[in-house]
């Protein structure tokens, strides 16, 4: 395996195990056996040790949310269908896993008040996420596009963390309908 692979290994297994688990709930050791590789492999990519781990797993993590959302928007008619769009996309993410992981961001911000670099990644990534929002909802001409975008992001967000706690994908399902409630006719 070459050393990008390892790389990009480590950091899909941080995701995943932070994700379960949250930064706190997981050491180095277990990542590196989840990964199959040596000590010295996580410390030749990742000198910063576990905060540049969880920073890099994190922003791989918030990079497919972005992703998504513009995938979800970019086949909508309406910011309101975009959103529906967005729900059902993040339902299917967790319908298609044994368990509902919880938001990439989430996962590490508890760790926030020892760690402030990773306080910073997740405001970075939420920032992200809310100005993708904002670009889609002044494409479809909605008039106040940076509310629009920063409510559809507070209540998809709140959509993931119930979904996390009751490990289920309903919560994505009942806000997609009450989106869909909005949408133009």
């Amino acid at each position: 395996m070459s050393s990008s692979e390892n790389r990009d290994k480590l950091i899909r297994i941080a995701s995943r195990l932070f994700r379960s688990k949250g930064y706190d709930g997981v050491g180095l050791k277990e990542i590196l056996v989840a990964a199959e590789l040596p000590k010295g492999s996580l410390y030749y990519h990742f000198p910063g040790g576990k905060v540049e781990l969880a920073d890099a797993a994190t922003r791989w993590a918030g990079d497919w949310v972005a992703r998504m959302l513009g995938q979800c928007f970019d086949v909508a008619t309406s910011f309101e269908e975009g959103g529906v769009k967005a729900c059902e996309a993040l339902a299917a993410a967790a319908e298609h896993n044994d368990s509902v992981p919880a938001c990439p961001v989430v996962s590490i911000l508890q760790a926030a008040p020892s760690e402030p670099a990773l306080r910073k990644t997740a405001e970075e990534i939420y920032d992200t996420w809310t100005a993708g929002l904002v670009g889609q909802a002044k494409r479809f001409g909605v008039a106040d596009a940076q509310q629009a975008a920063l409510s559809l992001h507070m209540r998809l967000q709140g959509a993931w963390i119930i979904a996390y706690a009751q490990q289920s994908a309903a919560p994505f399902h009942h806000l997609a309908a009450e989106l869909r409630q909005t949408l133009p006719d």
